[in-house]
């Protein structure tokens, strides 16, 4: 076997021609790679390390979904490359926050979940621009909200001057659209698009047999009757709904037309009508029978009880919708029938027949069985484990409600391990199985039921065959939603590969020129032949599928050539009517001596030759789009850098943060006592989605804490992202009359956006705003600044000001614009004063002042000194006297 030869490779990596094509680009730019399960993704990623390790680009980030997969890939980095095992770390939730950056720290390679860098790297407390290659695992999560698109956003904005990114992405399936597709390229800017199939001749060597056998199996009369009750109080509460306009008029409904009729019943109630109460019960009703329906039809009698009983149990607690939907005569008396009869469902007797079967045939086997429900899980694992020799556990994800516990993270990698050493033969798994489970020896895989999503489908198959022949057995229950969902999945795997490849062919992603041979001079391939140089061994492997090819062709040929002999070709003139014209007697013959040249000239100034090379034009669009985007973003970067926004701490795992960094924000999380966002000292934002204005609205808290808002910032703000707000319905009137009361008489402005990250855009506008109008103040305030250069008279004129100041104090006579100012004022004042007490006026008031000089003259003065004084006289001087002394 030919094995990769590289300074930080260990022995052990074997050479494969398409891995090193792809790894070609992925050493030198961002590359997507797509590349079927059980190919070596993981084996790309490994070497593009190492050449990361040599050219020492700073330290190496690889992301995945899930805690068990870092943990996965820490032990295989380990093993496979040439480094200190200790240097290879994992960086998940586990480790406490005050840990963490001492561990980012000493790392040179880290493992890590993306929710865990997103928040870290938000909070400032690690630095992405330390890092020189990010590697994604199963890439096709970067879309929409996920972690793994704003971790993609921050890198790309932490490395812009420092020698910009490098991404690599690993998945199997991208996405099922082009839509999706395309945001996975964006998120993450990738420059080279590597896809494979297993079809694909470089391939065939190594792929390995996967049978998929799909087993239809019709449901008993017995379970019939006991579905069709409620099979017929569905139709009846779906007709009442489609009368009423809420639910559209069709004979098959799915989960997408109830949640479009939750909202136009949604919209009724915000619009006042009446009819919205009632269609918003009745939906809540219908949603619940529909996953009732879905259950019986594709999993059993088990599961649907388990949902019941569940449902009972949350009526208990107050809910009293599920309390509406249990008492339901139909539902009730199933629940009654249920209670006396054993599963009538045709999957559970048949996975047991399959498992049985494969352990009897070839007892080392090893058995997964995807489902989609835990209540599945839990009664699949119970039935499994009275069979002979098979072992049979589940695994399942973290997350858990009440009684319903999930598996802790080390509880998942022990299951795993048990599996993987023989202690465990069936593994019975939800979707948390799907992504990355390193099991090379899972020969047989059963899907519990058909998954629409095609990402989904090929990650469950990619579980078997992935080192040797395996078979995938599909449980579909006929006349049911599994034909529908079989059937969708098929048709999007294939259109998931016509999309790639009309992605690369239309040239939807910024092409570059491929790398060159340069970048594997620090690789070699060693063999039992000897050692040889990668392009060698590329150009040796392409050479041998040729001719593997060419033999095929003349087999191929031979064939054609016996067939054309037997089977004579008649013309189409021969084939139609002697007096009907053919379509080549409709074209205008052209010289055939005519160049190129010669035809360009016959084109007028006018017309434009068609464009025949898109690729090329395509790449000329890009340097456009490319130039423009460089140069509104240099437009828009006045302010970057500056602006300062904190969060309150409580905010950290929300998805804001992220994008305000990604706008060029410096996001700082404190405690804030009030609010949420500070922008600045006047600004303070208090930020709720629409379940948090509801419920906020329902306890009471909304009004307390807009008063306190108002009196924590000159400028407070409410802001609501709006959002669905299944099953909590509110009086229109009480929620206008709650903002009406916020912004008329608390007067706090209400601003509404739609998702996180249209409030990051708000928010940074706001600061860039108010930014602008204190540097504006800042301006003004300088330019209004005196200006004296002359030092010596401005300590003339101070030292004029405290000698004129002291006079004033000592009452010196001096005669100076202050001193004259002073006495002027200090008169008036006087008099003012003097006035306002009862019996005295202005006449009286300045008579007195005038005749002793200031206020402490005239209280101290004795009865006869005051009628002394001019319009005083006898009887108002005592008067005078008794109201000042009593």
């Amino acid at each position: 076997m030919a094995v990769v030869v590289h300074p930080f490779l260990k022995d052990g990596v074997e050479a494969r021609a398409y891995q090193m094509m792809t790894l070609r680009n992925a050493m030198v730019a961002s590359t997507l790679m797509v590349m079927p399960t059980g190919f070596g993704k993981t084996a790309v990623e490994w070497m593009a390390m190492a050449d990361s390790l040599l050219k020492n680009e700073g330290k190496i980030l690889l992301i995945a979904p899930t805690t068990g997969l870092v943990e996965q890939q820490q032990r295989m980095a380990r093993q496979m490359l040439e480094i200190d095992p200790d240097k290879i770390v994992t960086y998940t939730g586990d480790s406490t926050p005050d840990v963490r950056p001492s561990i980012w720290k000493e790392a040179r390679i880290i493992m890590a979940t993306s929710q865990v860098v997103r928040n870290d790297a938000s909070n400032g407390t690690i630095d992405l621009s330390e890092i020189g290659l990010l590697i994604v695992d199963e890439a096709h999560h970067g879309t929409g909200n996920h972690a793994y698109a704003q971790v993609g956003n921050l890198y790309r904005r932490a490395r812009e001057g420092k020698g910009g990114p490098k991404i690599l992405g690993a998945t199997a399936s991208p996405g099922s659209n082009e839509k999706n597709i395309m945001e996975v390229i964006r998120n993450f800017d990738f420059d080279y698009l590597e896809a494979s199939r297993k079809e694909d001749p470089m391939l065939q060597p190594y792929a390995v047999e996967m049978n998929t056998v799909p087993h239809r199996l019709p449901l008993p009369d017995e379970l019939r009757m006991l579905i069709a009750p409620i099979r017929s109080n569905f139709d009846q509460e779906a007709k009442h709904l489609q009368d009423m306009g809420f639910l559209a008029p069709t004979g098959h409904i799915s989960g997408k037309m109830i949640n479009d009729a939750q909202n136009r019943a949604s919209k009724a109630i915000q619009q006042r009508d009446r009819r919205g109460y009632d269609a918003a019960r009745r939906i809540g009703d219908l949603r619940r029978m529909h996953i009732l329906l879905d259950l019986l039809h594709t999993q059993g009698i088990n599961a649907a009880t388990a949902f019941l009983d569940r449902a009972e149990e949350d009526g208990r607690t107050g809910e009293r919708a599920t309390n509406r939907f249990v008492a339901k005569p139909a539902v009730h008396n199933f629940r009654i029938a249920a209670k006396d009869i054993d599963e009538l469902h045709p999957k559970p007797k048949h996975v047991v027949e399959l498992v049985q079967k494969q352990i009897h045939e070839h007892p080392e086997s090893k058995i997964i069985v995807f489902t989609e429900y835990r209540d599945t899980v839990e009664y699949l694992v119970s039935i499994l484990g009275s069979i002979e020799n098979v072992l049979a556990d589940k695994f399942i994800g973290q997350s858990g409600k009440g009684k319903r516990k999930g598996m802790t993270q080390k509880q998942q990698l022990a299951q795993l391990e048990q599996f993987r050493e023989g202690a465990i033969n069936v593994l019975v798994a939800t979707s948390v199985g799907e992504e990355g489970l390193d099991v090379p020896a899972a020969e047989l895989v059963i899907l519990y039921e058909p998954v629409a999503s095609a990402i989904r489908m090929i990650q469950r198959r990619g579980r078997t065959a992935r080192q040797q022949d395996g078979t995938v057995h599909i449980l579909i229950a006929q006349e049911t939603r599994d034909e529908y969902v079989s059937t969708a999945a098929e048709k999007r795997e294939e259109k998931m590969h016509r999309l790639l490849k009309r992605i690369k062919d239309r040239g939807m992603i910024a092409t570059r020129p491929p790398a060159s041979d340069q970048v594997f001079e620090a690789f070699s391939i060693k063999s039992n032949e000897g050692e040889c140089s990668v392009p060698e061994f590329i150009e040796a492997e392409k050479e041998k599928v040729k001719q593997e090819i060419d033999s095929n062709d003349q087999l191929v040929e031979s064939k054609d050539e016996q067939k054309v002999r037997t089977v004579p070709v008649i013309p189409a003139t021969h084939r139609r009517h002697s007096q009907q014209m053919g379509l080549e007697q409709f074209l205008t013959p052209q010289p055939e001596q005519a160049s190129q040249g010669e035809i360009q000239k016959d084109v007028s100034p006018e017309k434009q030759l068609p464009i025949l090379d898109g690729q090329a034009h395509r790449q000329k669009e890009n340097l456009a789009a490319a130039a423009a985007s460089a140069t509104i973003s240099e437009l828009s970067k006045d302010a970057d850098g500056e602006l300062t926004i904190i969060m309150d701490h409580r905010e950290a795992s929300s998805t804001l943060g992220p994008y305000l960094r990604s706008l060029g924000a410096n996001v700082v999380f404190k405690r804030l006592l009030q609010g949420d966002i500070r922008v600045s000292e006047r600004i303070l934002i208090e930020r709720k989605t629409a379940r948090d204005l509801v419920k906020s609205l329902t306890d009471g808290r909304l009004l307390h804490q807009c008063r306190r808002l108002s009196a924590n910032a000159a400028r407070p703000m409410l802001l609501v992202e709006i959002g669905e707000v299944h099953g909590q319905f509110v009086h229109p009137n009480a929620v206008h009359g709650a903002l009406a009361h916020v912004s008329l008489d608390l007067g706090i402005p209400v601003m509404m956006t739609k998702n996180p990250e249209e409030t990051a855009h708000f928010i940074l506008a706001a600061a860039k705003r108010e930014h602008d109008m204190i540097e504006r103040m800042a301006s003004l305030a300088m330019s209004r600044a005196p200006q004296q250069d002359d030092e010596r008279a401005i300590e003339r004129s101070v030292s004029a000001a405290m000698a004129e100041i002291k006079a004033i104090e000592l009452q010196e006579d001096c005669i100076t614009p202050l001193a004259d100012r002073w006495s002027e004022n200090h008169h008036q004042e006087a008099v003012n004063m003097l006035s306002a007490i009862s019996g005295i006026g202005i006449k009286k008031a300045e008579s007195l002042i005038e005749s002793f000089g200031n206020l402490s003259a005239v209280f101290s003065a004795s009865v006869e000194r005051l009628a002394e004084c001019e319009n005083i006289g006898k009887a108002n001087a005592v008067r005078i006297f008794e109201v000042l002394h009593g």
